[in-house]
């Protein structure tokens, strides 16, 4: 099995990365490696901290991006309040918009709810239409999509009517936020919002390029009825 990988420069969050990563290790029965950026490795998950050696303490690592970006397999930035950073909400997210990332993002966020007895969360924002014929526009329709990819697994199903990174920085509640890489593999801005501003760790799927001919991602067997509340 192919190891968790923290990426590491020497920022004080590196230390924070790799306890996120241990504790990750333990629930899949992986390794951890420790790894630079421009190292060459293979890995099932990468984990990096959200501000770098060098920088604005209040800004995101000059690394991150870069990270995301090029590795080929789920990314962890570890960001967040000391509460999240422990799980103690007990609470994944996941974070829709009704795109091509929406069945990564579901089938990536019930595998950790699952394997950390962690309620999932299935979010959706969309944000008040300017001109008054639009105030009708249905957005409903990305949850029960939603709910028909997880194929039964236990969540609740939110629609807010705030801005993406409204939604994300009010996510308090999570221990880990989980969202689509966005626009081709340069990070689209609603991931770049949730790298900046998630009071929590941050996950974002990527499809493996081994995986690209293998059809949709499948969803853990559910244990519970689905809530749902807009």
């Amino acid at each position: 099995m192919e190891p968790v990988v923290v990426i590491a420069d020497g920022s004080p969050w590196d230390e924070e990365a790799a306890r996120w990563a241990r504790a990750h290790a333990e629930l899949v029965d992986a390794e951890v490696e420790t790894h630079r950026l421009q190292d060459h490795f293979h890995a099932q998950l990468v984990v990096l901290g959200y501000q770098g050696r060098s920088g604005s303490p209040l800004g995101l690592g000059r690394h991150v991006l870069p990270a995301v970006c090029a590795t080929f397999c789920d990314t962890v930035v570890v960001r967040g309040t000391a509460a999240a950073l422990r799980g103690e909400h007990g609470r994944v997210t996941a974070l829709v918009s009704g795109g091509p990332d929406d069945a990564l993002v579901l089938a990536a966020a019930a595998d950790f709810a699952l394997r950390r007895g962690a309620a999932l969360r299935v979010l959706h924002a969309a944000p008040l239409p300017v001109l008054r014929e639009d105030l009708d526009e249905d957005h409903s329709w990305v949850l029960a999509r939603s709910a028909a990819s997880l194929g039964g697994f236990p969540h609740t199903a939110v629609l807010v009517r705030r801005q993406p990174h409204e939604a994300i920085s009010r996510c308090t509640d999570s221990d880990l936020l989980v969202v689509g890489p966005g626009e081709t593999r340069a990070c689209g801005s609603v991931t770049r919002a949730a790298l900046h501003h998630a009071p929590c760790p941050v996950l974002v799927v990527h499809r493996p390029v081994q995986e690209e001919r293998r059809g949709a991602p499948s969803v853990p067997a559910p244990r519970r009825p689905v809530r749902t509340s807009v």
